[in-house]
């Protein structure tokens, strides 16, 4: 399962109730976490250092009426200067608030390696959110522009399984949003790979359900889709956090924390999708523009002044690879010979980045990668020297 395993940016654990803990590398020091509730009971102001998430258990705890704990959390929430990921740790019979915004809403007995997993999908899900809605300011819309099936359609529920409990499912997740059946995992990914779906409910037997969600997360193009698993007894909620599941819902669930549990879901795979159209259209449409000359050097330098000031809100770096054939000890001797390693350099960078990172042909400055983190760089670097070694070109 291609899926991330390491924080996109670092700092304090923001909790209440349980506590998140340490991953293995240890992401900051103990004292660097922030116990919400004392800090709502001492009135006192946040720290500054962006937190790497927010989770709250609201079990047991005091003062989490709207008005109370929940209302000023989520004052606070919106006081951030960027958006962090929020997690809200519940279980099948708990009511929640109604007004709840969370990047989240999952069963308590998550274990402490999926919650954080699911925090670097979620991260790197923000990141690429952002950078789809820069790009669309920046380079404008591309309706359209060679956006795959997968990324295609309305918002829709793909509900795998035949529990019969498909109208339950309707009644649970929004009015707008669609909902279609599959009677296994073959039938789930075929109908997958053909139109976007925002979310997955797997509603089958254990056996089958781990089978499914094995087959949904083999396809990259699903790692990172909220995926809902149902379960009739907690004994299996652990072994269906391990093997793909985003939340699991154990035995009768009450109306409304399913359906909150549910369009949590969806509204986090929405965005998920709509980023995913924008960021491939804007890939095949910078893949257009080595044709006429490269994009421009205005809107290139646009870019990387905007995308470097978000970046940095969050403590991170932008880093620019100028792709010249110079920079990696190669000398061309002809026009025709360097656009043809352009080509080269600009195909082994769009092989090795990721889809948030933008490689590119600019007029003037030849081809360029611009990078979320070091270790990519890094990454690039040693791919093209690789090739350029072993290549006659």
């Amino acid at each position: 399962m291609d899926v991330e395993t390491s924080l996109s940016w670092r700092g304090p654990y923001w909790y209440a109730g349980r506590r998140p803990r340490r991953n293995s590398v240890g992401d900051t020091p103990e004292d660097l976490d922030v116990s919400l509730l004392s800090m709502y009971e001492r009135g006192s102001e946040p720290p500054t250092a962006l937190p790497a998430a927010i989770v709250v258990d609201p079990a047991g705890m005091p003062y989490t009426g709207s008005e109370g704990f929940f209302g000023w959390l989520m004052n606070l929430i919106r006081k951030l200067p960027c958006e962090v990921p929020f997690y809200v740790l519940t279980s099948s019979d708990e009511e929640l608030p109604e007004d709840i915004q969370a990047t989240a809403i999952i069963d308590r007995v998550v274990p402490d390696d999926v919650l954080l997993m699911l925090i670097c999908i979620h991260q790197r899900a923000l990141l690429r959110s952002e950078e789809a809605q820069l790009r669309r300011r920046i380079f404008g819309r591309i309706p359209g522009f060679g956006s795959a099936p997968h990324h295609s359609g309305t918002s829709s529920l793909l509900v795998v399984g035949l529990s019969g409990r498909f109208l339950e499912w309707q009644d649970a997740s929004e009015q707008k949003v669609e909902v279609v059946g599959a009677f296994d995992g073959n039938m789930a990914v075929e109908f997958m790979s053909k139109r976007a779906f925002d979310a997955v409910v797997v509603d089958a037997p254990f056996d089958d359900a781990i089978d499914y969600m094995q087959q949904i997360r083999r396809d990259a193009r699903f790692a990172g889709l909220p995926v809902l698993a149902v379960c009739e007894g907690e004994e299996d909620t652990v072994s269906l956090f391990r093997n793909g599941a985003s939340d699991v819902l154990v035995g009768e669930n009450l109306k409304e924390t399913l359906s909150r549990r549910l369009v949590s879901a969806l509204r986090f795979g929405k965005r998920r999708r709509l980023a995913d159209r924008i960021l491939a259209e804007s890939h095949m449409w910078l893949r257009q523009q080595i044709n006429e000359g490269g994009l421009g050097v205005e809107y290139y330098t646009n870019y990387l002044e905007t995308c470097s000031n978000a970046l940095a809100v969050r403590g991170l770096d932008l880093w620019e690879i100028r792709l010249l054939p110079e920079n990696f000890g190669y000398t061309v001797s002809s026009h025709e010979e360097r656009n043809e390693i352009f080509r080269t350099l600009l195909s082994i960078a769009d092989a090795t980045s990721r889809d948030e990172d933008l490689v590119c042909l600019v007029h003037e400055f030849g081809p360029v990668a611009v990078l979320k983190n070091e270790a990519g760089t890094a990454r690039l670097q040693k791919r093209i020297n690789s090739i350029l070694t072993h290549t006659n070109l």
